[in-house]
Order: structure tokens, then C-alpha cells, then sequence
């Protein structure tokens, strides 16, 4: 069919569909072009390292700075307040607890921009199997990461397995010192008497 025999309408249509396809053969083109500027940048970028949670930067912690450090808190009541929590461990004054009633667990974080952090989280681990509201709660170290990864377990295990003995070395210790008191204050003739009455009668 020649140009002649077309209609007005016919041409019409016909340069509109002409102007379409150029137009979408530009988009085309352009979308292209982006996607290949894209993959450019992407490739130019170092890639990032993922960071394990001891170190890893918090999304709502420290405003996104800094490290922080968890530790994981269980058996808790299941009504527990974020204020009870706070006022038991009180002592090592976590940044903030993130409490999961419907679990009976919580986290306690500490934030890494003050040279305490370690005796703070020493005192948060001394509470382990510490009472409340007749529960006896655990306080346990953390691994990066969540879900049951078997790398993420090993880890976690090797963690508290360190934990743990320490527990038994410091439980050793007190009771080594306790005999050694007991044996030092057992009564003796001499050392029954207060040193001021025994002034006074020699």
C-alpha cells in the first residue's frame, strides 16, 4: 500500500506510531546507559566487610558509631519491666536493654567509648544465675549475627565454654580463701585475747 492511497487519519496514525518508537527506542537507550553506569560504580566501590557483633556498628546504637557489646539475658519473667531489668543491673550500668517479654529475654548493651567497658561487663556477668522475682536468670556472652548458623553456634559455644570456666577458677578462688580465713581466725589461746587487754595484764 503506497503513501497515496493512505487517509488523513491513516498518515496520522501511522507518524504517530513512527515518533512512539523512536521515543521508546531512546528510553531504550537510556535505561541502558544507566545500568551500565550503575555496574561501573558498583565495580569502583571496595566492597564491605561484614562485621561480627563484638565490633559491629549498631543501627540504633551510639547514633550508628562505635562499637557496642551484647550480652544475653534469660529465664526472665515474662511480665518483666525495662525498669527492673535497669535496677538489677544497676551496678554495671548497661547503654541501653532491648527486652523481649514474649521470649523472657533480654539484651544488655554497652557501648564502647569509655575504658570501663570491661568491668562493666564483668559485673553484668557476675549476675549469672543471680535471682529475680524468684527466678534464677542467665547472663550470657553474644555472637554476631542471628539465626542457627552452625559457624555462629561453634562460636557462641566456644564463648561461654571460656565463660564458664572462669566462673569455676573464681569459684575455686573464693573458697580457697574462705578455708584460708577459717584457719586464720580459729581461736588460740594467745590470739582469743583483744591486744589491748593483753596490754593490760602483761
Amino acid at each position: 500500500m503506497s503513501e497515496q492511497k493512505l487517509t488523513k487519519k491513516q498518515r496520522k496514525a501511522l507518524e504517530f506510531r513512527s515518533e512512539k518508537s523512536k521515543e521508546e527506542r531512546a528510553e531504550e537507550k537510556e535505561e541502558k546507559k544507566r545500568a551500565r553506569e550503575k555496574e561501573e560504580n558498583k565495580d569502583e566501590q571496595p566492597k564491605k566487610k561484614r562485621k561480627t557483633r563484638r565490633g559491629k556498628k549498631g543501627k540504633g546504637a551510639n547514633g550508628g558509631k562505635g562499637p557496642r557489646f551484647i550480652l544475653f539475658v534469660g529465664n526472665l519473667p515474662y511480665d518483666i519491666e525495662q525498669t527492673e531489668l535497669l535496677s538489677h543491673f544497676k551496678n554495671s550500668n548497661p547503654d541501653r536493654i532491648r527486652l523481649r517479654q514474649d521470649k523472657g529475654i533480654a539484651f544488655l548493651e554497652f557501648d564502647n567509648d569509655t575504658q570501663e567497658i570491661q568491668s562493666k561487663m564483668e559485673l553484668a556477668l557476675k549476675m549469672h544465675h543471680s535471682t529475680l522475682r524468684n527466678r534464677k536468670i542467665n547472663v550470657e556472652l553474644t555472637v554476631g549475627g542471628g539465626g542457627n548458623s552452625e559457624n555462629r553456634l561453634n562460636k557462641l559455644k566456644e564463648k561461654n565454654e571460656k565463660l564458664l570456666e572462669e566462673r569455676r577458677a573464681k569459684v575455686k578462688e573464693d573458697i580457697k580463701k574462705k578455708s584460708k580465713e577459717a584457719t586464720s581466725t580459729a581461736p588460740a589461746s594467745s590470739a582469743s585475747i583483744h591486744p589491748s587487754r593483753a596490754a593490760l595484764i602483761g
